[in-house]
C-alpha cells in the first residue's frame, strides 16, 4: 500500500503544480494588461499636460490683450512682446520634445 500513498501524494503535488502554473500565467497576463494601461495613461498625461500648457499660453495672451490700452503705439509694442513670448514658448516646447 505504500505505493498507493506515494501515487496519491504525487497526484496531489501535480495538481498543486498545475494550480500554481495557472496562477502564474494569470499573473503574467494581468501584468501585461497593467503595463499597457500605464503606457496608455502616460500618453494621456502627456497629452493633457500639453493641453494645459496651451491653455496657460492662451490665458496669458487674453490677459495681456485685455490690458492693452487703445493707443496704437502701445498696441504695436504689446503685439511684438506677445509674438516674442509665443516664439520663446515654441522654442521651449521644441526643446522639451527633443
Amino acid at each position: 500500500m505504500p505505493s498507493m500513498e506515494l501515487k496519491d501524494r504525487l497526484q496531489n503535488m501535480a495538481q498543486k503544480v498545475d494550480s500554481l502554473r495557472r496562477k502564474y500565467v494569470a499573473l503574467l497576463n494581468e501584468r501585461k494588461e497593467l503595463t499597457r494601461k500605464v503606457e496608455s495613461q502616460s500618453l494621456e498625461i502627456a497629452k493633457l499636460e500639453k493641453e494645459v500648457n496651451q491653455l496657460r499660453i492662451d490665458n496669458e495672451f487674453l490677459r495681456v490683450a485685455h490690458s492693452v490700452p487703445s493707443n496704437p503705439e502701445l498696441v504695436a509694442k504689446y503685439k511684438k512682446q506677445v509674438a516674442k513670448m509665443v516664439r520663446d514658448i515654441d522654442r521651449c516646447i521644441k526643446q522639451l520634445n527633443a
